[in-house]
C-alpha cells in the first residue's frame, strides 16, 4: 500500500496506548530489515531518514526504496524526517514523500525555536505533512539532569505558537551513540511524559529509544509517547554482523556476504523492539480504520 500519513499511524497508537517504531535507515538494508521485521510481527512502523544520509545518497533515493517496499508490504509504512537542522532539509524531505519532518531548534532559545518551527509549519502544515518540535536538552549518550528535562510550560509555548503537531522533548531519554559514545542507560520521567501530553494535546516522540526497558517503555507508551526513534541497538547489531563477517575473510569478499547476515540481525533487533513498544499485533487495526477512513 502507499506510504501512510503519520497523522493516522499516531492517532491509532495514541487511542491504543503503544508506539510506533520510527528505524533511522541510512542504507536499503536497515529499510528492507525494519519493513521485513513489521511484516513478521504484523507491526506499523515508521521509516526514519537523517540528513546525514545526503553525504553519499539523496532522501529521493532512500524514499524511492521505502515507497516501492511500502507499495508490496501488507503492513502500514510511514515515512519520517529525523533531525532536520534547516528548513531546506524539510523542504528536501517533504518532495522526497516524507509526512513528517521534524526541525530540530532544541539548543536555540525558546523565542528562536518557535520561529524556526514555525517556518516548516507554514509550509509544511497545507500539505498534510506533520512537523516535529524539540525542547529541552538532550546530549548524545548522557544522563539527563532535571534541569535538561523538558519545561510543560515552554513545550505549550512552543507548540502553540508554532504549530508543530509533534513533539519531541527531553523525558529522561538518552541519545544514542551515534558518534561514538557511550549511552548511558535511560530513566524516563514518566510524570513529565504525561503532564507533556495532557497540557500541549499532540503525541510525545522519544529520542534514543535503544537501551530503554520494556517496563519503562510501556510506562511510557501508557503516559503518551506514541513514537520512538530507534537506531544505536539496531545498527550495533548490523554492524557487528558485517564486521564479523569481514573480519573472517579476505577484503576481496563479496560484500553481499556480509551484507545478508548484517540486515537479519538488524531485522531480529527490530522485531524485539515492536514488541516493547506494543505496536506488534496492531498493523490490521490500523488498515482497517484506514480502510473506514475511506468508506
Amino acid at each position: 500500500m502507499p506510504i501512510v500519513s503519520l497523522d493516522r499511524l499516531l492517532q491509532h497508537a495514541s487511542q491504543n496506548k503503544y508506539a510506533v517504531g520510527a528505524f533511522v535507515s541510512m542504507n536499503i538494508e536497515v529499510i528492507q530489515a525494519a519493513i521485513n521485521a513489521a511484516e513478521r510481527k504484523n507491526s506499523p512502523v515508521v521509516i526514519r531518514i537523517h540528513p546525514d544520509s545526503r553525504q553519499i545518497t539523496r532522501f529521493d533515493t532512500l524514499a524511492l526504496v521505502a515507497r516501492h517496499l511500502a507499495a508490496e508490504a501488507s503492513v502500514p509504512v510511514g515515512l519520517s524526517l529525523d533531525h532536520g537542522a534547516t528548513l531546506a532539509d524539510t523542504v528536501d524531505a517533504i518532495r522526497a514523500g516524507c509526512t513528517s519532518v521534524m526541525l530540530d531548534a532544541a539548543e536555540e532559545p525558546l523565542q528562536e525555536n518557535i520561529r524556526r518551527v514555525k517556518q516548516v509549519v507554514e509550509v509544511a502544515g497545507p500539505l498534510g505533512v506533520m512537523v516535529e518540535a524539540a525542547v529541552g536538552h538532550m546530549e548524545h549518550g548522557a544522563v539527563q539532569t532535571d534541569d535538561d528535562l523538558a519545561d510543560v510550560e515552554e513545550a505549550v509555548r512552543l507548540v502553540r505558537e508554532s504549530g508543530a503537531t509533534i513533539l519531541a522533548p527531553a523525558i529522561g531519554n538518552v541519545h544514542g551513540s551515534a558518534h561514538g559514545e557511550v549511552k548511558a542507560r535511560p530513566n524516563l520521567n514518566i510524570g513529565r511524559i504525561a503532564e507533556l501530553r495532557r497540557a500541549t494535546g499532540v503525541p510525545i516522540c522519544m529520542h534514543g529509544g535503544s537501551g530503554t526497558p520494556r517496563d519503562q517503555m510501556r510506562a511510557a507508551t501508557d503516559a503518551g509517547v506514541a513514537l520512538v526513534i530507534l537506531f544505536t541497538d539496531i545498527i550495533t547489531a548490523f554492524n557487528e554482523a558485517l564486521m564479523q563477517v569481514l573480519n573472517a575473510h579476505s577484503s576481496g569478499i563479496a560484500l553481499i556476504d556480509a551484507l545478508v547476515p548484517a540486515q537479519h540481525a538488524a531485522q531480529a533487533v527490530i522485531e524485539e523492539k515492536m514488541e516493547d513498544l506494543g505496536s506488534a499485533g496492531q498493523a490490521e487495526a490500523v488498515l482497517h480504520g484506514l480502510r473506514k477512513a475511506t468508506v
